[in-house]
């Protein structure tokens, strides 16, 4: 099978690629069966970092020739993919970029999960179901961010950040009914004690 891939060449910290046609078992750099471009990433003008010879390209695609996953890319923006092959790289490219989103609310859920195990380490309260409820959305949020389902990613999210602020409320009550009862403990016990008498001089 014939792979259309990069071959590097220049030198350290100054890379340029050639565009290449290639058999398949063929080394990294081995003998190409036909050069197609070049990539050259240094170039500060976008438009004249890559340059390829297009019919050439769409006559290998015709031919079956598989694309690594970076010139599929180059070839995506530059619209030189066969219909099929360009809507399954869309829906790749899509799902990617929900991923990415995505990924913004699994860190969302792990501060969730880090502050809980903060907060119920200190407290005084019962948070145990506020954990659990934790603990699932964010096992919630890895599901959906595997799945790049970026409103249910966001949806187990917040579910975390919602227990976790019950859970704060729960202790800050529980330590509110402390000190009151710990005042009424104190005024009981002054009141009970008896009064020392005033010592005659």
């Amino acid at each position: 099978m014939v792979r259309i891939r990069m071959q590097r060449f220049g030198r350290t910290h100054r890379p340029f690629f050639r565009i290449c046609a290639i058999d398949q078992r063929t080394r990294r750099n081995g003998v190409v069966i036909e050069s197609l471009g070049w990539y050259n990433p240094i170039e500060p003008d976008p438009s004249k970092q890559v340059e390829l010879n297009a019919e050439r390209v769409q006559h290998w695609l015709a031919m079956g020739a598989q694309p690594s996953e970076t010139v599929e890319d180059m070839l995506g923006r530059l619209d030189l993919l066969p219909a099929k092959r360009r809507a399954d790289w869309e829906k790749r490219r899509a799902a990617a970029k929900s991923r990415v989103v995505a990924k913004s609310s699994l860190k969302r859920a792990e501060a969730a999960v880090a502050e809980m195990g903060k907060l119920a380490g200190t407290a005084g309260a019962d948070l145990s179901g506020p954990k659990k409820k934790v603990a699932d959305a964010f096992k919630a949020v890895q599901a959906a961010v595997a799945a790049a389902k970026v409103e249910a990613a966001d949806a187990a999210a917040n579910d975390a950040e919602s227990a976790l602020a019950s859970a704060r409320s729960m202790e800050e009550d529980f330590q509110t009914r402390k000190k009151a009862e710990e005042a009424a403990a104190a005024a009981a016990a002054a009141a009970a004690a008896p009064a020392s008498e005033p010592s005659e001089g």
